[in-house]
């Protein structure tokens, strides 16, 4: 079963930062908003398991959430990524009210919580909602077939350069906690791998390191390393914008 969040904070005292929410008129929308809540969300959380029934959806405000294929042997990778520009899952939208892969947290934050019934409801009633979730939904699949063909051609090291160059866009700071074990889980790879590129990446001065906090400290250079991938998909979330 998918772990439980912490105690919901039902009265919004900061404003959103979720692309997805933010389009959304609060005056003109009050029964949306009377109806959400915002959620501390911990590292590896998961928010739902394979095949499980989706009563919620989160919109990322300060968290990053992971999408994840998992093996019969438990081995695992990433599939896709979501943060501020999107929402955790928006099938229940097309009456596909399961999950496909696990959902779990990969960077610790806020989200914001919506019962899945009440976004149902708000893509009926709101066309420019509807269409703003159209637009995400493109650049998810984007995001995913990139990340697919990125998995099977490119380096670690590229794959890794494009997680965290994409993982410090999408919560607005230069670093971030998480384990290198985890991070392997992520990628698809074993911790010792994860730790090596790290340290090397360290020694380059590309990257510093303090107590499971990874700083980008040149972000040129590591934009360097990366793969194309990253670009393409940047640019399909920067479209959104517009």
């Amino acid at each position: 079963m998918a772990s439980s969040p912490s105690q919901p904070k039902t009265a919004l005292s900061q404003s959103l930062s979720n692309r997805l929410l933010s389009s959304l008129d609060r005056s003109a929308r009050p029964e949306f908003f009377a109806n959400i809540e915002t959620v501390d969300l911990k590292a590896r959380q998961v928010l739902y398991q394979p095949g499980q029934h989706i009563r919620a959806i989160y919109f990322p405000e300060t968290c990053v959430v992971a999408m994840m294929t998992v093996m019969n042997d438990g081995s695992t990778i990433e599939a896709a990524t979501v943060g501020r520009e999107g929402a955790s899952w928006i099938s229940a939208s097309l009456k596909s009210q399961t999950m496909p892969c696990e959902t779990i947290i990969a960077i610790a934050g806020r989200a914001t919580r919506v019962q899945s019934q009440v976004v149902e409801r708000e893509i009926q009633e709101n066309g420019e909602f509807h269409d703003a979730l159209s637009e995400y939904a493109h650049a998810l699949l984007i995001q995913t077939l990139r990340s697919a063909a990125c998995n099977a051609l490119h380096s670690l090291e590229q794959r890794c350069s494009r997680w965290m160059l994409m993982t410090i866009d999408r919560t607005g700071v230069d670093g971030f906690a998480i384990t290198h074990e985890f991070l392997g889980a992520l990628l698809g790879v074993r911790r010792t791998s994860v730790s090596q590129l790290v340290e090397r990446l360290a020694d380059m001065g590309i990257l510093r390191i303090s107590r499971g906090q990874i700083r980008v400290a040149d972000r040129t250079k590591l934009e360097q390393i990366t793969c194309e991938c990253y670009g393409i998909v940047k640019e399909y979330y920067q479209e959104l914008q517009h």
